[in-house]
């Protein structure tokens, strides 16, 4: 009966930490992050779901593809990414800072302007001004 007890209170606990974790939203950094690493994989559509709907509306979906598809091959051409830092500073629903990329090859690092904004309840990496 005891070990029962222990199992349930085991999958009770599994539970309440999964949907805690469900809960957790991806940070603004992480966002930035994960939106380089799938440029530099060449995952365009994973690529495009970092990005704002105000960049998507103002490029449209064919020049975003191409651009991020542009920018794929120029990271291959560098080796690939070495690594990707993240410095955002703000509050509330927009951060801005600076993203620098190191690359595995002989390619110079790599230091741009970001900004991001919560919308829909997620981080979005969207146009500067």
């Amino acid at each position: 009966m005891r070990s029962w007890s222990r199992a349930a209170t085991a999958a009770r606990l599994g539970v309440l930490v999964a949907v805690l974790l469900a809960g957790c939203g991806r940070s603004p950094e992480s966002t930035v992050e994960s939106f380089y690493w799938a440029v530099g994989k060449g995952e365009i559509t994973k690529a495009k779901s970092y990005v704002s709907a105000q960049v998507i509306g103002m490029l449209g979906d064919p020049k975003l593809t191409a651009a991020l598809s542009s920018e794929t091959e120029r990271v291959r051409a560098c080796g690939g990414i070495k690594s990707v830092e993240v410095k955002l500073q703000g509050e509330g629903e927009v951060r801005t800072g600076l993203a620098t990329v190191t690359y595995l090859g002989r390619c110079q690092t790599k230091t741009e302007q970001m900004r991001v904004i919560k919308e829909d309840g997620k981080w979005k990496i969207t146009a500067d001004k």
